[in-house]
């Protein structure tokens, strides 16, 4: 990366940073919930004992801030009308860090009149959060900002490792019960996310930094008032309202890759002006008088079309550059909380952040056919150049009994990929000796989101409450220019290499192509929610109903073009051979000479060029109850509907409509065993619905992978049935033991496909079925008594998944596509609050997971992706009184290499690898990284 820029990046930020002053003053911060429904206290009083001067109210999410000085013990009282008072003494505002305490009152009818409950902080920010998880009513599992800000995860997706049934894969990407991501969706501040992801549904975490974040929630059963589009999970994020205290930091972030730092590198052309800062120039685009004519530009002549041909740039070639240095990327976060006149309050949090570095695999893709002959074994190393752009706003105005925010998220990724491949090929005679190629893909894509809420919450009389927000989203993934140029021998020959191109009637990507790629959508949202808080049966109920709306507009061009010859002397078989020489290499092939002397054009690749619109309209209603019968059944029960209507319009192709109304209904009934124990029962009817890429009929030549993926617009929605029954125990505030068994119906699910072993698609199955057992175990190690065990908590959870999938009248008794038979997590966090050290060991593993199905009428093979053991290390310390905190953090110790193989009898229980029978096609090795993270807090 450009070292000035990097410089001035940081020299910006520490300026940024140091107008953070020291105060003297600090801030009690808290909110205030009802004991047994966890129900915000809108006026409750708060009030320093001894200084009735310092009495403030709740707001309307029964939040509250009170103006203390530092190093120095206080005592809250709080009190709310028709509720016992309450007493926390021992409450100390530190040089280091604001006091944050969590307070639930109880109904006078629950205690005697009259008595005052008192509580240290420290013991009633253990009790509101044991009843926090106690009186949910989902099923569901969350991680609190106070649990986030003890572990030493830098990103949401490093804090959803954590999470009961999900495992993560490349530190992003969400994984709930074994299903794959098309069966979950995500929330951020209460509107639905777009993908992240062109060609999937799925969302990048890691993008959203974990100091931001307020609390995350995996729901796993649906609700009434969730999104219908989800069997797996709902993973809602909510970013931070109103800092604690004054946040002032500046974070960077150092890493090491085994192989990658220090390694040699290669990198492509060209340099763009900004691809430092992760934009495109217009460097790369396609030539205006080639895009003009691209629908017909064959039927010109000879001379326009080699004219033509000679504006694209020779940008085929690569270089060898300096050897990698370790990846660098830094951060600074600010925010604080005023308090205004009449206890408004205006909070504020910002964030910025820059990344750049360097990325090296290495990969091993085998092909095998149906009676297990070696096809090809290409070996390919990959060169990725990164960086990445984050930006975070949140502000939020508090006043009397509302609440208004304004929530921003901005995030920009920039790669340029050089990959380098070589290998044999038995394809045209496997007893023979093989040819062998040499091939280079040079691409760079630069993919980002902006997403921007505005939202209200609004408490209306006594028992009415009001929330709304409108929301906005732009995706982006464009990807200029990438080229593949393929060099192939003669059988037995590694000396002597040549380039067959085709005539124009049928270039190929693989030999010579170029692709021009661009994406963008906008989703545009709206929802609104009312809450109706009423006794009956001696008990408070709760009457819910809200709309949710949004619009999706998309926008896709894809120009595919390949190198072809007009030559007509050296014909073979309708092409030309171009020998590899000193002029005709990687680097020098597509020069205006050699253009002229093998009369050399480029020409459409119609299968793999489109140009589509795809728009999508969700309008959504529902109604729901959360009825408590008496203090130990619970039922939240009610029904949503939802109108879908999705269109795609293709040029020279028929429009594609899809337009569907359903009626979802759920219910979660409680039973309460006692007061540290739930049994949880759940029903409730979900869709699943296609992609946008995944009906756009068109096909995407996947190098990396060296596979073609096309689009079918046949794909129908899946409507899904789940069940749930669930055991929950806390024993203790923050511990946990639950297990669950879970059952999941799924009709016209959508699978991805193997068509033949280079082709993948997408199709319905009939029905399928899932069900299984997840448990969790959250366990302090104090218990044993002593030294190291007071500070240990040991974590685990684990999923057990059986189902069977049919097909046309064949059933199979496998998984469905993305799903793994079981699922592992577990860890060990040691957290000394005294010295602030910190050790973290994670583990995961997943089981053998079908990557695609291979269809009955194909030859075509089940691939499955192979376990691994994954291992991760963290190590933290905070120093300098706190200012400064130093984390190390080694990932994927272990570097086992990520493999895809061939099962061959499709028949088999058993998907684990067979080494006597299956075959392994794909393997690859990213190395072990190791990471040195400093932040720096500044005006403690």
């Amino acid at each position: 990366m450009s070292k000035k820029f990097l410089y001035t990046l940081l020299a910006l930020v520490v300026t940024v940073a140091s107008f953070a002053q020291t105060s003297q003053t600090g801030k009690i911060s808290g909110k205030v919930v009802d004991a047994e429904n966890g129900t915000p206290l809108v006026g409750a009083s708060v009030v320093l004992a001894g200084d009735t001067k310092k009495g403030i109210f709740t707001d309307v999410e029964g939040r509250f801030f009170v103006t203390v000085q530092k190093n120095k013990k206080y005592t809250l009282i709080i009190s709310s009308v028709g509720y016992g008072d309450k007493e926390i003494s021992d409450i100390e505002v530190t040089g280091a860090e604001n006091a944050t305490v969590s307070v639930s009152l109880e109904r006078k009818g629950k205690q005697l009149q009259g008595v005052e409950v008192k509580a240290s902080i420290r013991k009633e920010n253990l009790s509101s959060l044991y009843l926090t998880q106690k009186n949910s009513s989902s099923i569901s599992d969350g991680i609190s900002a106070e649990v986030i800000k003890k572990s030493p995860d830098r990103n949401t997706g490093e804090v959803l490792k954590r999470v009961s049934g999900a495992s993560v894969q490349d530190n992003k990407f969400v994984v709930i019960r074994g299903l794959n991501e098309r069966y979950n969706v995500s929330m951020l501040n209460n509107s639905v996310l777009p993908s992240t992801e062109a060609d999937k549904k799925a969302f990048s975490f890691d993008i959203i930094p974990s100091s931001v974040v307020d609390n995350l929630v995996v729901y796993k059963s649906p609700t009434p008032d969730l999104p219908g589009d989800f069997s797996g999970g709902a993973v809602k994020v909510i970013t931070k309202d109103y800092p604690s205290r004054k946040i002032s930091e500046l974070s960077v972030n150092i890493s090491y890759n085994s192989l990658t730092t220090g390694k040699n590198f290669y990198k492509s052309y060209p340099d763009g002006k900004y691809d430092q800062a992760g934009f495109f120039d217009n460097s790369r685009l396609i030539p205006g008088p080639y895009h003009r004519h691209r629908y017909d530009f064959i039927s010109y002549d000879q001379q326009f079309k080699q004219e033509v041909t000679k504006m694209f740039p020779n940008t085929y070639g690569y270089e060898a550059a300096y050897r990698s240095m370790p990846a660098v990327s830094v951060s600074y976060t600010g925010g604080n909380t005023a308090i205004l006149k009449n206890n408004n309050k205006l909070g504020y949090i910002y964030s910025i952040g820059y990344g750049n570095g360097r990325a090296t695999s290495a990969k091993d893709r085998n092909e095998y056919d149906g009676l297990k002959q070696h096809q090809y074994d290409y070996f390919t190393d990959n060169y990725d150049e990164k960086n990445n752009l984050t930006a975070l706003l949140n502000l939020t105005y508090s006043y009397g009994k509302s609440k208004i925010s304004w929530k921003n998220l901005f995030n920009n990724t920039f790669v340029k990929n050089t990959g380098l491949r070589y290998g044999p090929n038995w394809q045209i005679d496997p007893s023979a000796d093989p040819f062998y190629i040499k091939s280079a893909n040079s691409e760079a894509a630069g993919a980002g989101l902006v997403n921007s809420v505005v939202e209200g919450v609004h408490k209306i009389g006594k028992d009415w409450s009001v929330d709304w927000n409108g929301s906005f989203s732009y995706t982006y993934k464009n990807q200029p220019d990438q080229r593949i140029l393929t060099f192939r021998s003669n059988q037995g020959d590694q000396s002597n290499y040549w380039l067959k191109l085709s005539n124009e009637n049928s270039p190929e990507i693989r030999n010579a192509g170029r692709v021009y790629s661009f994406l963008e959508e906008y989703i545009y949202g709206a929802s609104a929610n009312a809450t109706k808080q009423f006794n009956w049966l001696g008990q408070v109920q709760k009457f819910k109903f809200g709309t949710m709306n949004y619009y999706r507009n998309r926008t896709v061009e894809v120009d595919a073009v390949g190198y072809a010859s007009l030559h007509k002397d050296g014909l073979v078989a309708n092409g030309v051979v171009i020998p590899e020489t000193k002029s005709t290499t990687f680097n020098t092939l597509f020069t205006p000479e050699n253009i002229d002397a093998y009369e050399l054009v480029l020409a459409n690749i119609g299968t793999n060029s489109t140009d589509y619109k795809g728009n999508a309209t969700l309008n959504a209603g529902y109604v729901m109850l959360d009825n408590k019968f008496n203090d130990q059944i619970k039922l939240t029960w009610g029904a949503r509907i939802e109108k879908y209507r999705q269109e795609i319009t293709a040029r020279n192709k028929p429009n594609k409509v899809y337009d569907n109304t359903d009626v979802l209904p759920s219910f979660l009934l409680t039973y309460s065993l006692n007061n540290k124990s739930n049994l949880r029962l759940a029903g409730s009817k979900a869709v699943n619905r296609p992609e946008f890429r995944e009906l756009a009929d068109y096909a995407t030549y996947d190098y990396e992978n060296n596979v073609t993926v096309r689009g079918y617009n046949g794909l129908v929605r899946s409507v899904n049935t789940n069940a749930d029954l669930r055991y929950e125990w806390f024993p203790a505030a923050g511990e946990i033991l639950s297990a669950s068994v879970f059952y999941k119906y799924f009709k016209n699910p959508i699978e991805q496909i193997n068509q033949s072993n280079d082709v993948f698609s997408y199709a319905n199955a009939d029905h399928a079925t899932t069900y299984g057992i997840e448990m969790e175990l959250r366990k302090k190690l104090d218990f044993i008594g002593g030294g190291i065990f007071e500070h240990l908590t040991f974590y685990t959870n684990a999923a057990y998944i059986k189902g069977s999938v049919q097909i046309d009248t064949v059933k199979f008794k496998s998984p469905m596509q993305g799903q793994s038979p079981y699922l592992i997590n577990g860890g060990m966090n040691y957290t000394s609050a005294d010295d602030g050290f910190s050790v973290n060991v994670l583990y995961n593993r997943i089981g053998p997971r079908l990557r695609t199905r291979a269809p009955l009428s194909s030859p075509a093979l089940d691939i499955y992706e192979k376990p691994r053991d994954v291992i991760d290390f963290q190590v933290s310390k905070k120093l300098m009184k706190n200012k400064l905190e130093a984390k190390i953090t080694v990932s994927d110790i272990l570097a086992q290499p990520v493999r895809w193989y061939y099962k061959y009898d499709k028949g088999a229980s058993n998907k684990n690898y067979n080494p006597s029978d299956d075959k392994i096609i794909n393997s690859t090795k990213y190395g072990t990284t190791a990471m040195l993270s400093l932040r720096y807090s500044f005006g403690k």
